[in-house]
Protein backbone atom coordinates (compact mmCIF):
# COMPACT_ATOMS: atom_id res chain seq x y z
CA UNK A 1 0.00 0.00 0.00
CA UNK A 2 1.45 3.43 -1.13
CA UNK A 3 -0.98 5.68 0.09
CA UNK A 4 0.30 5.63 3.64
CA UNK A 5 2.98 7.76 5.75
CA UNK A 6 4.91 7.07 8.69
CA UNK A 7 5.01 9.91 11.29
CA UNK A 8 7.67 9.59 13.64
CA UNK A 9 7.83 11.43 16.73
CA UNK A 10 8.15 10.84 20.55
CA UNK A 11 5.34 13.56 21.92
CA UNK A 12 2.34 14.71 21.79
CA UNK A 13 2.96 18.11 20.03
CA UNK A 14 2.30 18.36 16.35
CA UNK A 15 5.21 19.70 14.18
CA UNK A 16 2.90 20.70 11.56
CA UNK A 17 -0.59 20.35 10.53
CA UNK A 18 -1.38 16.38 10.41
CA UNK A 19 -4.27 16.12 9.48
CA UNK A 20 -4.25 18.77 6.68
CA UNK A 21 -0.83 17.28 5.00
CA UNK A 22 -2.04 13.85 5.20
CA UNK A 23 -5.98 15.11 3.49
CA UNK A 24 -4.35 17.15 0.83
CA UNK A 25 -2.07 14.51 -0.40
CA UNK A 26 -3.92 11.15 0.30
CA UNK A 27 -2.16 9.44 2.86
CA UNK A 28 -2.94 7.45 5.99
CA UNK A 29 -0.65 8.19 8.51
CA UNK A 30 1.22 5.37 10.76
CA UNK A 31 2.70 6.38 13.62
CA UNK A 32 6.21 5.46 15.78
CA UNK A 33 7.87 6.97 18.69
CA UNK A 34 11.52 5.50 18.54
CA UNK A 35 14.35 4.32 16.29
CA UNK A 36 13.63 0.92 16.88
CA UNK A 37 9.55 0.86 16.01
CA UNK A 38 10.52 3.17 13.06
CA UNK A 39 12.89 0.59 11.78
CA UNK A 40 10.65 -2.28 11.87
CA UNK A 41 8.21 -0.23 10.21
CA UNK A 42 10.36 0.25 7.22
CA UNK A 43 11.16 -3.41 6.90
CA UNK A 44 7.45 -4.91 7.00
CA UNK A 45 5.99 -1.78 4.82
CA UNK A 46 6.09 0.60 2.01
CA UNK A 47 5.16 4.36 3.04
CA UNK A 48 5.07 6.79 0.18
CA UNK A 49 6.77 8.83 2.60
CA UNK A 50 8.54 9.39 6.56
CA UNK A 51 7.99 12.66 8.68
CA UNK A 52 10.38 12.99 11.19
CA UNK A 53 9.53 15.37 14.06
CA UNK A 54 12.62 17.25 14.92
CA UNK A 55 11.10 18.12 18.06
CA UNK A 56 12.08 14.41 19.25
CA UNK A 57 13.41 15.02 22.84
CA UNK A 58 13.90 11.12 23.72
CA UNK A 59 15.62 10.80 20.76
CA UNK A 60 18.04 12.76 17.92
CA UNK A 61 15.45 12.72 15.07
CA UNK A 62 19.08 12.88 13.09
CA UNK A 63 20.07 9.63 14.37
CA UNK A 64 16.42 8.44 13.59
CA UNK A 65 17.16 9.60 10.07
CA UNK A 66 20.48 8.17 9.58
CA UNK A 67 19.78 4.68 10.87
CA UNK A 68 16.55 4.83 8.60
CA UNK A 69 18.85 5.66 5.70
CA UNK A 70 21.75 2.79 6.42
CA UNK A 71 18.61 0.32 6.83
CA UNK A 72 17.12 1.44 3.26
CA UNK A 73 20.35 0.41 2.45
CA UNK A 74 21.63 -2.64 3.60
CA UNK A 75 18.01 -4.06 2.37
CA UNK A 76 18.36 -2.91 -1.07
CA UNK A 77 15.49 -0.67 -0.65
CA UNK A 78 14.75 2.68 -2.65
CA UNK A 79 15.14 5.86 -0.96
CA UNK A 80 11.90 6.65 0.95
CA UNK A 81 11.16 10.48 0.64
CA UNK A 82 11.93 11.80 3.88
CA UNK A 83 10.09 14.96 5.27
CA UNK A 84 10.97 16.40 8.52
CA UNK A 85 9.32 19.60 10.80
CA UNK A 86 9.55 21.40 13.65
CA UNK A 87 9.44 24.54 15.57
CA UNK A 88 12.70 24.09 17.79
CA UNK A 89 15.28 22.68 15.24
CA UNK A 90 15.74 22.40 11.79
CA UNK A 91 18.53 20.03 9.83
CA UNK A 92 21.24 22.11 8.60
CA UNK A 93 21.88 22.67 4.78
CA UNK A 94 24.68 19.39 5.36
CA UNK A 95 22.04 16.92 7.32
CA UNK A 96 19.80 17.78 4.21
CA UNK A 97 22.36 16.50 1.90
CA UNK A 98 23.99 13.80 3.64
CA UNK A 99 20.32 11.90 4.49
CA UNK A 100 19.03 13.22 1.29
CA UNK A 101 15.99 14.83 3.06
CA UNK A 102 13.42 15.79 0.53
CA UNK A 103 11.79 19.04 2.45
CA UNK A 104 10.72 20.59 5.51
CA UNK A 105 6.95 20.96 6.26
CA UNK A 106 6.21 24.04 7.70
CA UNK A 107 1.85 23.69 8.63
CA UNK A 108 0.46 21.49 5.98
CA UNK A 109 2.96 23.22 3.17
CA UNK A 110 6.23 21.93 1.78
CA UNK A 111 9.02 24.49 1.86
Amino acid sequence: MRNKALIIQDNQTESFDENAFMTARNLVAEYCSTVTLALSAIKTAQYRCVVVSMDMVREDPIEIISALRCAENELGLSPTQILVAGHSRQPTFDEMEKFNISAQIRSHHLK
